[in-house]
């Protein structure tokens, strides 16, 4: 039994202490000397890329059927949209995720074949996150190790106590291995399937709304008339108490003047 609890000690102190020395040790020889199967080549480095595409278009709706038409060529499709309609102009927002090795394609196409009247920005942001890659799958193997450990003194165990600190010590290291597994699936997606923000605008003269406007405002006034109304029904009482008030000021100070007339 100490002999178990002595390994169990070990363990932890190996998931501890030990775990973060030969997490680091580890990383550093995995970038001074990568192996094989990892970064052969630059083709296999780890790059996230986003771009962002703003412009003034001469037409709302051919830019964003051009947009949508060419997505199922470059194997892309629409994460989000928006749009918005101000006084002055209406346009989209998109969010394209696209394969990386599409991402150049796509973009250069949207650029040289929509309608853009006025490219306001353009920008490419590519992040290099191959560290980060082999970070965290030294960290999950080192894990992983820990966890092949503690489940074989968990077979070996006899004593309930021991058992139970086992299982806690377990139920902990699996709920880690799965947060860093998912920032692990989070990075091969951004990698994977690159980003291109694109929002387009078309320019709306006053002229073309103005009697939509003044509908809306007709229709307003109305609205704001009838809420009047409303409001002075709910108030009812205080008004009649207010004339009420006036009226009574008004006759006692027509009785006050009519005493000092006969007075004199």
């Amino acid at each position: 039994m100490k002999k178990m609890f002595h390994l169990l000690i070990l363990t932890t102190l190996l998931i501890g202490c030990d775990g973060a020395g030969k997490e680091s040790v580890d990383s550093d020889k995995l970038r001074r000397d990568p192996p094989e199967t990892e970064l052969t080549d630059k083709d296999l480095r780890k790059l996230t890329k986003e771009a962002i595409l703003r412009f003034r278009t001469g037409n709302n709706q051919e830019t964003y059927a051009l947009i949508h038409h060419s997505l199922k060529d470059f194997d892309a499709y629409i994460a989000g949209e928006n749009t918005f309609n101000y006084s002055n102009r209406t346009g989209f927002d998109l969010t394209i995720k696209v394969p990386a090795a599409q991402f150049d394609s796509l973009l250069n196409y949207i650029v040289n074949n929509a309608n853009i009247n006025e490219l306001k920005n353009k920008s490419i942001q590519i992040n290099d996150v191959t560290e980060e890659f082999i970070d965290i799958q030294a960290r999950i193997n080192i894990k992983k190790e820990a966890e092949q450990k503690l489940t074989e003194l968990l077979q070996q165990s006899g004593n309930l106590s021991v058992t139970l600190e086992i299982q806690k010590q377990l139920t902990d290291l699996r709920a880690d291995i799965e947060s860093v597994e998912g920032r692990l699936k989070y990075l091969s997606d951004q990698v994977d399937y690159s980003t291109i923000r694109i929002s387009f605008h078309e320019n709306t003269k006053y002229s073309k709304r103005f009697f939509v406007d003044l509908w809306d405002a007709l229709k307003n006034g109305w609205q704001v008339f009838l809420h009047v109304l409303t409001l002075l029904a709910n108030l009812w009482v205080v008004v009649f108490v207010f004339f009420l008030l006036r009226f009574g000021y008004k006759y006692y100070k027509r009785r006050i003047e009519d005493r000092k007339n006969n007075h004199r």
